[in-house]
């Protein structure tokens, strides 16, 4: 289970989260939709402590960390909680000067202190997992935008996280190139694995999500399946939003 309570963030006087309530259960995908500004990034770097809450408290599992005012969270409990999860970001961030297998190695071996020949075994299978086998030995320059977003979905996998946060997987690929991403994607949530997805892609996340919180000015607006949230929203900034959406992917 992962529950949220209270979350708020602000960067100086600009408040971006405002009170965020959230559950889920392990082996469901959430999606969190909304404009730009809305806090949706901001709110999925808290889920691994990329950002650090005001207030509120945050659970994952057995881990439970409170947030207070210039409390320093210790050591200790960020790279629990890192431990168990896995990020993918919009821009890939691979070691440039690594190969795909060195990549989805790296972090077995130098924080997992897995041996090189163990960590090795286990990188080829995801690569394998995401379709690029054959790309092992490629650096990431020699590779597509999607490509290397399958390389870095592998590289999270490698340390095998609780949960998989993905930010905006498919923002900074050619529009050919995002149905090879988001077929991945599709699989692991086939296979159970616990995921939190930032995107912008409706049919994707309509297809994907167990559940999809709609985001706002710092505030959850709507929270439900996607049946519920996409196609019967309540609020008007939802049904404003949406409308809006709907009319640029026709």
């Amino acid at each position: 289970m992962i529950e949220i309570l209270n979350l708020h963030k602000s960067f100086g006087e600009l408040q971006v989260l405002k009170g965020i309530d959230l559950e889920m259960e392990h082996g469901k995908v959430l999606v969190i939709i909304g404009p730009s500004g809305s806090g949706k990034t901001t709110l999925l770097r808290c889920f691994n402590l990329l950002e650090v809450p005001d207030q509120g408290s945050l659970s994952l599992s057995d881990i439970k960390i409170n947030f207070t005012d210039n409390k320093k969270i210790p050591q200790k409990s960020i790279l629990a909680l890192r431990q168990k999860t896995g990020m993918v970001f919009q821009s890939y961030n691979l070691f440039p000067h690594m190969t795909a297998l060195g990549n989805v190695m790296e972090g077995q071996v130098t924080v997992q202190k897995r041996s090189k020949d163990e960590a090795r075994e286990h990188a080829l299978q995801l690569l394998t997992k995401v379709g690029l086998e054959d790309k092992a030995d490629a650096y990431p320059h020699q590779l597509s935008g999607g490509q290397q977003q399958r390389v870095a979905i592998a590289r999270a996998m490698a340390v095998d996280p609780e949960v998989l946060l993905f930010d905006e997987p498919t923002s900074a690929l050619d529009p050919e190139l995002v149905g090879e991403v988001l077929k991945v994607i599709k699989q692991l949530a086939a296979e159970g694995m616990t995921m939190v997805i930032v995107t912008h892609e409706m049919k994707f996340a309509a297809d994907v999500a167990d559940r999809i919180i709609l985001m706002d000015g710092g505030h959850i607006l709507e929270q439900g399946t996607p049946q519920e949230v996409l196609e019967h929203p309540q609020h008007p900034r939802a049904l404003q939003f949406l409308n809006r959406i709907s009319g640029e992917e026709v």
